[in-house]
C-alpha cells in the first residue's frame, strides 16, 4: 500500500500489543525507515516510543547483534540508575574472570552474554537492513533470536527489510508463517518518495523535477536525492531560469541520472538517449509494423523507451545531454560549457514559445471543431511576427492549414513570405560573419512549399559554388563527416577535375588530398553511395598522371601510395580516361 495508507495501518498494528512481531517490507530506498520514525512519534504506545533501533548491516553473528542492541539501549537507561550500575559493575567483574579463564574473551562476548538479557527484557526492538547482513549470519539464526526475545524476554519486534533482496527466500517464507504476526508491504508512490526527498535535499526546481521523477516511476528516495543534487549542481548560480529552459534541461538530467544511479527497472541506456530522435524512432517502428515483421524483445524495449522519452517531453538530444553524461561518469562539470548551453537555450526562448503556439494552434484546429474559423485565422495572424523562428516544415504545415480555412489564402502566403524574408536575413548575417546556414535538416524529405523549396535550392547552390575538392577531403578527414553540399560536389567531380587539383596541390595540402582520396578508394563500398563516382575519378586521374609522366616525382609518389595500400595492380591497369587539355583550373571550385 502507499505511504499514506500504510501509516495509519502501521499505527494500528503497533497499538495492538498482541502483535508481538511486525514486519515492514518494501523495495530498497522507498522510505520504510522514514515511515517508522514518523509512526514512532505518532504512536501512543510508550514502549514503541522508547524503542531501540539496530541495523544488521555487516553483522556476522548473534553475539554482535546483541552487542549492538545493548549499545543502543545504554543511552536510554537512566543516568545513575540501578540497572545501569549493575550492568556496568557486572561487565567489569566478569571481564576479569573470563580473561583469566581464556584470553580470547572480549568486551563483545561479555556484553552479549551478561548485559544484553537484562537490558532487552520487555523492550520494543527495531531490526533494520536484514537483507544487508553478513553472509555468516543466517536468516534462521536471526528469526531464532527473535523468537527467543519474544517468548523468553517478553519483547516486541519490528523487522524492516527489503524482501526483494533477501537471499534465502524459502527459509524466510517458512519463518514468516511461524514467527511474524503481521506484515505490511510498503509501495511508496513516486510522488510520495519525491516529497520525502525534497525535505531532505531541497531544490528550487521541484516543479520540473517532480513530473520527470513520476514519469520515470522512481520510488527510491536515495536515488531521487542524488538526481536533485545533479540538477542543483548543473544549474548552480544560474538564478531564476524561465520555465521553457527548465523544461528543456531537467527531464534529460533526471532521466540520465536515473540511468546512472540504477533507478529504472526497465530503462534505456546512455547510448539510446544520446542518439535519440523521436521522429526517426517512430518512423522505424511504423515501418516494422507495415512490413508485418515480428517484434523482437529488443524492438519492444526500444518502443517502451520511446514512449518514456515522449512522456518526458524529450524529442531528441544535443550537446547538453552529452555534457550531463560526461559529468555523471567523471564527477567533473564544465561550468563554462553548461553556461554556454543555457545561454543558447535562453536565446531560443522566443523560438520555443513560437513552437508552443503552433502546437496549440494545431490542437485547436483538429480537436476543437467548435472554434470559429475566423478565430483560428486571428491566431495565425498573431504568429506572423515570429514566423521566421519556425522551421521550414512547420511553416509549410501552417500554410496548408490556412488554405483550408475560409478566407485564409492571403494569410497563408503572408506566412510563407514572412519566413522567406527572415531566412534571407539570416543568410546575409551568417555570410558577413563567415558562417554557413545548415541547409541539410529536411532529413525525411517532407514536402515543402514550392517557394521555400526553391529558396533552399538556390541557397544550396550558392554555398556549393564555394566548395573545393581539397576542402571536402579536409572536412572528412578532420570532422569525420560531411553534408549535402559535399555530396553534391563529389558526385559531380570528373577525372579531369581530380587530375587538375592533384597536379596543382603541394606540401601538406597534397598529403591530405592524396591520403584521404586513397581512403575513399580503399573504402569505396562505404563512400560510393554518398560520393557517386568520385573514387573512380580519383583512380582514373592517378592512372593518367602515372602513365603520361611516369618519371616525374609526383608519379613516383602516387605509385608508392598505391603499392603500400596493396592496390598497385589497379594503378597500372589501362586508363579509361584521357585527360583533356583544358581541365578545370587548378584548385578551383567544381560546380555541379
Amino acid at each position: 500500500m502507499t505511504l499514506a495508507r500504510c501509516r495509519q495501518n502501521f499505527i494500528d498494528l503497533i497499538g495492538d500489543a498482541d502483535n508481538r512481531v511486525i514486519a515492514l517490507s518494501g523495495k530498497w530506498g522507498t522510505g520504510k525507515s522514514h515511515l517508522w520514525k514518523e509512526v514512532q512519534e505518532e504512536t501512543t504506545d510508550d514502549k514503541a516510543k522508547e524503542a531501540v533501533y539496530v541495523s544488521l548491516f555487516g553483522v556476522s553473528s548473534i553475539a554482535e547483534l546483541k552487542l549492538k542492541i545493548a549499545q543502543g539501549l545504554l543511552p536510554k537507561l537512566a543516568a545513575g540508575g540501578t540497572l545501569a550500575e549493575s550492568i556496568k559493575n557486572g561487565c567489569a567483574g566478569v571481564k576479569k574472570v573470563l580473561k583469566g579463564i581464556h584470553s580470547g574473551f572480549s568486551a563483545l562476548d561479555e556484553l552479549a552474554l551478561i548485559a544484553a538479557p537484562m537490558m532487552i527484557k520487555g523492550r520494543f526492538i527495531v531490526i533494520d537492513d536484514i537483507e544487508r547482513k553478513h553472509d555468516k549470519l543466517s536468516i534462521d539464526e536471526i528469526l531464532g533470536f527473535i523468537d527467543d526475545c519474544v517468548q523468553s524476554q517478553g519483547c516486541r519486534i519490528l523487522l524492516i527489510l527489503n524482501s526483494d533482496q533477501l537471499g534465502d527466500k524459502k527459509l524466510w517464507e517458512l519463518f514468516r508463517e511461524k514467527v511474524i504476526d503481521q506484515e505490511l508491504r510498503l509501495d511508496t508512490s513516486p510522488s510520495e518518495a519525491f516529497d520525502i526527498a525534497t525535505t531532505l535535499t531541497p531544490t528550487a526546481c521541484a516543479a520540473q523535477v517532480r513530473p520527470a521523477v513520476e514519469a520515470c516511476q522512481i520510488t527510491n528516495i536515495r536515488i531521487i536525492r542524488k538526481i536533485i543534487r545533479v540538477v542543483n549542481h548543473l544549474l548552480a548560480n544560474r538564478g531564476q531560469l524561465p520555465p521553457d529552459v527548465l523544461d528543456r534541461v531537467i527531464p534529460s538530467a533526471t532521466l540520465l541520472s536515473a540511468i546512472h544511479y540504477k533507478g529504472l527497472e526497465d530503462g534505456p541506456d546512455f547510448d539510446f538517449v544520446l542518439n535519440f530522435n523521436s521522429m526517426l524512432v517512430a518512423m522505424l517502428a511504423c515501418e516494422t509494423k507495415k512490413r508485418g515483421e515480428e517484434e523482437t524483445p529488443e524492438v519492444k524495449a526500444r518502443e517502451r523507451w520511446r514512449l518514456l522519452m515522449d512522456k518526458l517531453g524529450i524529442p531528441g538530444s544535443d550537446e547538453f545531454e552529452a555534457l550531463v553524461v560526461d559529468y555523471l561518469k567523471s564527477g567533473l562539470i564544465e561550468g563554462a560549457a553548461v553556461g554556454r548551453i543555457i545561454d543558447h537555450y535562453l536565446a531560443e526562448g522566443r523560438e520555443l514559445a513560437a513552437r508552443t503556439r503552433v502546437h496549440d494552434f494545431f490542437e485547436r484546429c483538429i480537436w476543437h471543431p467548435e472554434v470559429p474559423e475566423a478565430e483560428l485565422l486571428e491566431e495565425l495572424r498573431a504568429m506572423l511576427p515570429d514566423v521566421g523562428l519556425l522551421d521550414m516544415m512547420l511553416v509549410t504545415d501552417l500554410h496548408e492549414q490556412a488554405m483550408r480555412l475560409t478566407g485564409g489564402a492571403r494569410l497563408a502566403q503572408e506566412l510563407i513570405d514572412g519566413w522567406l524574408v527572415a531566412f534571407r536575413q539570416r543568410q546575409r548575417q551568417r555570410h558577413r560573419q563567415g558562417e554557413e546556414l545548415d541547409l541539410n535538416f529536411n532529413y525525411f524529405r517532407r514536402p515543402l512549399h514550392p517557394d521555400i523549396s526553391n529558396e533552399i535550392s538556390a541557397a544550396q547552390a550558392r554555398q556549393q559554388s564555394t566548395v573545393t575538392l581539397l576542402e571536402v577531403c579536409r572536412r572528412v578527414r578532420e570532422d569525420h563527416g560531411w553534408g549535402t553540399r559535399e555530396e553534391i560536389l563529389m558526385k559531380s567531380v570528373t577525372p579531369a577535375d581530380y587530375e587538375s587539383v592533384i597536379r596543382a596541390t603541394t606540401g601538406a595540402d597534397l598529403k591530405l588530398l592524396l591520403l584521404q582520396s586513397m581512403d575513399f578508394l580503399k573504402n569505396r563500398g562505404m563512400y560510393d553511395s554518398h560520393f557517386g563516382g568520385a573514387t573512380q575519378s580519383f583512380l582514373d586521374a592517378c592512372q593518367v598522371i602515372v602513365q603520361r609522366d611516369p618519371d616525374i616525382r609526383l608519379s613516383r609518389l602516387i605509385c608508392n601510395l598505391f603499392r603500400e595500400a596493396g592496390m598497385e595492380p589497379e594503378l597500372t591497369a589501362p586508363a579509361t580516361f584521357v585527360a583533356a587539355g583544358g581541365a578545370a583550373a587548378a584548385g578551383a571550385a567544381v560546380k555541379p
